[in-house]
């Protein structure tokens, strides 16, 4: 019963003086927001580089001859093909697997070279284990198909690199950019350019620079950019690269589709052809490939996963997305680590400000504290009264910045905060321009607990302030 009436008092205090508590409890609230939002865009970049990671870059486990990691030469095929194979097959935790044939080669056009690994694939396999064939650009054609030989599905950096890339003000972007409102005087000024071909990004954004005004470029120089992109589908590409027995072979394969992932270094380095167009020119037979990327069904254990494998296959290396993308496991182990330092970090700034308000409001009741211990309330009901009025203080703040902080990670999380201003550095790290942030619920457990803990640690040196009070003096206090 004393406990309940404490705790009404201290309720009660809080609120004599409004204007006070308010300020405090205006700067927890902002503070909350900024850690939950900012929590919130850092969840979702992780969780977007992990998938990107898993569903488009290396999948959940990678299974390869342990010889043609140390040095990738075209030898070193996975042994024990159709045993691995049916292993697979028959096991209930892998959704989907895809086999590989990977060779390095030298990709030429006549104005642009660049070193690639071309990926042999079987199209539906490869479909189900990489997202790839969904990352293709807008007017940059379609994914590979059994339709027709010797195609190619290059990436957009790689397009850029061939001079398969380029950019060209035509009658059909004029029209585009007229429906996405660019004024009539903007559009005018390209005229000067129309049907004119710039072979670089680079070429093409210096003459907008110089045909335009700085403010249009800044408001519209993205939306001309990015419609005067064109890529020249059908393009051929001469590859070069040495056999099984190492012998030169030549092959041209001809561009079918551009992809974009939000990893530049990948892009970079990977293309994609039929299996059956490269295999036979390497001298592979259909049942040689040097790797198998595998995706497991989400409640499975990756790591567990991968030991039954390597029980079964010990001459096999097998790898997790965690061995092959280190960075991205790191900060998905250490998520609650990096949750407990950014809200630490602006409690403990905000913990100097709730002492100030305490320090005060105990100065301000001098005589009141004197008089309740002088009537019988000993020091560990002071301690806990001031307590109680902190940690209250502290969470009507905290409870309506989680509420926000949620609402704006939930609105955020279908719109999408865009930073393509920086979307060069990122990409160059593997991760994505477009952040959709998320939450996990136990965040705003660990929010309370943090916030408990920082009006506990808060109401310290207010309570010693007001337990070092003489009873008699302090009633005597005007």
């Amino acid at each position: 019963m004393r406990k309940q009436m404490i705790i009404s008092i201290s309720w009660k205090n809080v609120w004599r003086n409004k204007k006070r508590s308010l300020i405090v409890i205006c700067a927890v609230l902002l503070g909350t927001i900024a850690g939950v939002f900012t929590s919130g865009i850092m969840k979702g970049w992780v969780q977007q580089r992990i998938d990107s990671v898993i569903y488009t870059e290396v999948s959940h486990l990678k299974i390869h001859n342990p010889d043609y990691l140390l040095n990738e030469e075209l030898a070193y095929t996975v042994p024990d093909q159709s045993g691995i194979e049916k292993y697979l097959k028959s096991d209930q935790n892998i959704l989907a697997f895809s086999k590989r044939v990977k060779i390095m080669t030298m990709a030429s056009t006549s104005t642009g070279s660049s070193a690639i690994m071309l990926n042999g694939i079987q199209i539906e396999d490869e479909k189900a284990v990489s997202k790839v064939w969904k990352k293709i650009v807008s007017g940059g054609g379609e994914y590979l198909n059994n339709l027709s030989k010797n195609q190619i599905v290059i990436s957009d950096k790689t397009a850029e690199q061939l001079r398969i890339k380029n950019f060209k003000v035509t009658s059909e972007v004029i029209d585009s950019l007229k429906r996405l409102e660019v004024p009539a005087s903007t559009i005018e000024k390209l005229s000067n350019i129309e049907n004119i071909r710039y072979k670089t990004a680079k070429l093409f954004k210096n003459e907008l620079k110089t045909l335009l005004s700085k403010k249009e470029n800044k408001e519209y120089g993205k939306q001309i950019f990015n419609a005067s992109v064109h890529y020249r589908l059908r393009s051929k590409i001469v590859f070069t690269f040495n056999d099984t027995n190492g012998k030169l072979v030549y092959q041209t394969f001809r561009v079918c589709g551009i992809y974009k992932t939000q990893n530049t270094m990948f892009d970079q380095m990977n293309a994609f052809v039929v299996k059956d167009d490269i295999a036979p020119l390497a001298g592979f037979s259909d049942n040689s490939y040097h790797e198998i990327a595998v995706i497991a069904h989400e409640e499975k254990d990756i790591d567990e996963l991968k030991s039954e494998i390597k029980t079964q296959f010990p001459e096999l290396s097998v790898l997790s997305w965690k061995d092959l993308a280190p960075d991205a496991a790191m900060m998905t182990d250490f998520m609650g680590i990096w949750y407990a330092i950014i809200m630490g970090i602006i409690l403990f700034a905000l913990a100097f400000g709730i002492i100030n308000t305490m320090l005060m409001a105990i100065l301000e009741r001098v005589k009141e504290l004197g008089m309740l211990m002088a009537i019988g309330m000993n020091k560990k009901r002071v301690f806990r009264m001031i307590m109680y009025e902190t940690v209250f203080l502290t969470l009507v703040g905290a409870f309506g910045g989680m509420v926000i902080g949620a609402l704006l990670i939930g609105f955020t999380g279908h719109t999408g905060l865009d930073f393509s201003s920086v979307s060069e550095g990122l990409e160059a790290i593997g991760y994505s321009a477009i952040i959709f942030p998320e939450i996990d619920p136990g965040f705003f457990f660990l929010v309370t607990l943090l916030v408990i803990g920082t009006g506990i640690l808060s109401s310290i040196i207010p309570a010693r302030k007001a337990l070092k009070l003489n009873p008699v003096e302090a009633i005597r206090t005007e």
